[in-house]
């Protein structure tokens, strides 16, 4: 059983109620079916466990919620908080994360120069030798120093927990920059009303052995979701912020990545929902399901509703999908041909009156092509989404694409002389999972107009 990517369109919706908020009453997302209860955060918090924040270290102290992070807390963001300031104001920088270390950025690049390595190896000025052995440092410096930037911008988020925007939040502006918040091992988190700048890795990794050529990979989600239960983000405004990707140079023929996912769902997490979200101008959006090896684990989990979000220039991830059920309703896609298609496995996709409008093809076929990648996916439904205005038969493109996998891989198969791969010995179906939810789909020709007026920060309605 293997699944389907649908290269613009992401999206996962369980959630219901918020700590101090208010409740769409038109939707209840997979994350309404946790036993006995939907999400309800810090519902129910005392008052000492009420917090308005305006720096990250009063953040982390009331994450810690005095010696109790799993019981139920309310933390409001006023202002910018930023992950890169240490306890006493000073900001930190890459230097700081390195201290003690011979890590720089232009040393690391060296360290794959081979001509510079064989050079400095062949001479015998001591100059030369402690050069050489600085480069071969490098690596094992730049993860310390990863190591270090970790420590410092990671917020791990315990059990019964809201954060929200404040509601008078000063210059208008309740933000987390530079903050990778860790939902792990946790249940009943929400997480609202915010905007968020993803957090830049300071320390991106070379891999020559990635891909054909090679590739950078960085660390850092906005948020990841763990092995986690019950857990709703509503009305986010997720970007780059102050660093976009377009900035980053080209080294070693590719872009230098300082960013990785926006909002990631991995490890047999359950019951998640994301609504009312936008997310644009960001490269690897959302990973449901982190790994094709994960399978005892994440089948059986891994639901995860999208609705009423919208992705703006968002290029991959869009989401990527493994192993669970997604349930894709009422979501604006704005993109290009040239987002990237992705590889869903084992996961049953439900999509339902999206609108996506691809900007750079006029051409009907092309774009409804781009809407949906596949590979060794087999188990897709839509009903009444739209592409470029027009009403499109997705099931008919996923179906092609499926079947043409296959025909591949049966063909490789018998080849090869081997047993041809699970994902290839089923056939395509759009027989999928009926959502076990109350949820009421708007018209399609509706759905731009709703979203682009109710997604993203400040545009909850109290």
């Amino acid at each position: 059983m293997v699944g389907f990517k649908l290269a613009l369109l992401t999206g996962a919706l369980f959630g219901a109620g918020l700590a101090s908020a208010s409740q769409d009453p038109e939707i209840w997302g997979f994350e309404s079916l946790f036993p006995g209860n939907n999400a309800t955060g810090g519902r129910g918090a005392p008052s000492s466990s009420i917090y308005t924040v305006t720096n990250f270290s009063d953040f982390k102290t009331a994450i810690n919620n005095k010696g109790k992070p799993h019981e139920p807390k309310i933390i409001y963001i006023n202002g910018t908080i930023s992950g890169n300031y240490l306890a006493n104001g000073q900001v930190t920088t890459e230097a700081h994360y390195a201290n003690g270390t011979v890590y720089t950025w232009a040393n690391y690049i060296d360290s794959f120069n081979q001509t510079l390595i064989d050079l400095l190896t062949a001479s015998t000025n001591p100059a030369d030798k402690a050069r050489l052995n600085t480069l071969k440092l490098q690596e094992p410096a730049r993860h310390n120093s990863s190591l270090v930037q970790a420590a410092q911008i990671t917020i791990k988020v315990g059990n019964n927990t809201s954060i929200i925007g404040h509601p008078k939040r000063k210059s208008g502006v309740a933000r987390l920059e530079d903050i990778a918040l860790l939902i792990k091992r946790t249940n009943n988190v929400i997480v609202q009303d915010l905007e968020i700048y993803t957090p830049i890795d300071l320390f991106p990794e070379w891999d020559p052995k990635d891909g054909s050529a090679g590739n950078w990979n960085s660390q850092y989600d906005a948020i990841g979701v763990i092995t986690s239960t019950n857990v709703w983000f509503d009305h986010l405004t997720i970007s780059d912020g102050r660093h976009p990707d377009s900035e980053a140079p080209i080294i070693f023929g590719k872009k230098v990545q300082r960013h990785d996912g926006a909002i990631d769902i991995a490890e047999g997490s359950d019951l998640v929902t994301m609504s009312h979200c936008l997310i644009h101008n960001h490269d690897k959006t959302h990973l449901v399901g982190n790994s094709d090896a994960n399978g005892p684990d994440d089948i059986g989990r891994l639901r995860v509703s999208f609705y009423a979000n919208a992705w703006v220039s968002s290029i991959q991830r869009s989401p990527r999908l493994r192993f669970g059920k997604a349930h894709l309703f009422n979501n604006y896609y704005n993109a290009s041909l040239n987002d990237e298609k992705e590889k869903l496995q084992y996961c049953s996709v439900l999509s339902e009156a999206n609108v996506f409008e691809i900007t750079t093809s006029s051409n009907t076929t092309h774009a409804t092509d781009a809407v949906i990648g596949q590979f060794k996916g087999y188990r897709f439904k839509d009903n009444q989404s739209w592409v470029n205005g027009t009403s499109v038969d997705l099931e008919a493109v996923a179906k092609t694409k499926y079947d043409t996998a296959k025909a591949a891989e049966v063909a490789a198969a018998a080849a090869a002389g081997r047993a041809v791969a699970q994902w290839a010995t089923f056939n395509y179906t759009n027989e999928v999972f009926k959502p076990d939810y109350f949820y009421r789909l708007k018209k399609t020709e509706e759905v731009k107009e709703y979203v682009l007026a109710n997604a993203g920060v400040g545009k909850l309605k109290l």
